[in-house]
């Protein structure tokens, strides 16, 4: 339901109607960021988004800025809305800019890009990964035997599947990653983060240290794909290297501080 601002906020001045995805993400962030919007008076409205980009429920007309949190078809559907920020998705959302932008600071950057359907034998386990942002597939590890009966059976799907021949992907030897953070970046400045895991296991905490927060600001300092996004730093053999950047609209909370995020969004001038 559409919730007004009628008093002041401890936030910036709540110019932002927040259009929420209500199945949003299966984790406490979501109930985080529902508890930010209603305590500091922030304009929202929780929809329920209609499949194959079918649109929203309730339909969310308002006037001045708008950002969506929720799912890619809620990004898409911002989009076709023209609402402004909307969601922060573009073209720099590829792995192939990334590494133009970021070169060895970038965990794959000896990765090789390949067409979905033109991805040759390998030897072992190797992790594969779509180039963009867009959900087609999940980053995953697999060997050449499972990859190659997963493709077949994607490929025989014809218009129904998510993926095609033609979808670029990125395909590189195993990494021993140690430590995995997510770090969410607005206006070229890391307002806040979490550590998400720990080698294989899921350990979510807002404890951040500073040399990752310095790493993570450092990135932005070289390179921001959009105003607002999110930078994913990997440990790896005891460096820390950008392991992926992705849209901030569609990207799970983990442990990091939900009201730092909003206010800082709060903030950005439109």
């Amino acid at each position: 339901m559409a919730h007004t601002a009628n008093v002041p906020t401890p936030f910036s001045e709540a110019t932002m109607h927040w259009v929420v995805q209500h199945n949003l993400f299966n984790e406490p962030g979501f109930h985080t960021l529902m508890g930010v919007l209603r305590r500091g008076e922030i304009p929202h409205t929780v929809v329920k988004v209609i499949p194959f980009d079918g649109g929203v429920e309730p339909t969310v007309d308002v006037d001045g800025p708008v950002i969506v949190m929720g799912s890619l078809s809620l990004t898409r559907y911002a989009k076709r809305r023209g609402w402004t920020p909307g969601a922060f998705l573009n073209d720099n959302f590829d792995f192939r800019i990334w590494r133009e932008k970021l070169g060895h600071h970038l965990l794959n950057a000896d990765a090789q890009v390949h067409r979905f359907g033109d991805v040759p034998p390998r030897e072992g386990p190797f992790f594969i990964r779509p180039c963009l942002d867009d959900k087609s597939f999940s980053g995953m590890v697999t060997t050449w035997d499972d990859f190659n009966a997963w493709r077949a059976s994607a490929l025989a799907l014809g218009e129904g599947a998510t993926v095609d021949a033609d979808t670029w992907v990125a395909v590189s030897p195993l990494k021993h990653i140690q430590r995995e953070y997510r770090m969410v970046v607005v206006d070229g400045r890391v307002v806040t983060g979490s550590r998400y895991k720990l080698g294989d296991r899921v350990a979510s905490s807002p404890e951040v240290e500073p040399d990752v927060r310095d790493f993570a600001q450092a990135m932005a300092d070289t390179w921001t794909p959009d105003r607002a996004y999110v930078l994913d730093v990997f440990m790896h053999d005891g460096g820390l290297y950008v392991g992926e950047l992705n849209n901030l609209n569609a990207a799970g909370f983990y442990a990091y501080d939900v009201a730092k995020m909003v206010d800082a969004i709060e903030a950005m001038p439109w």
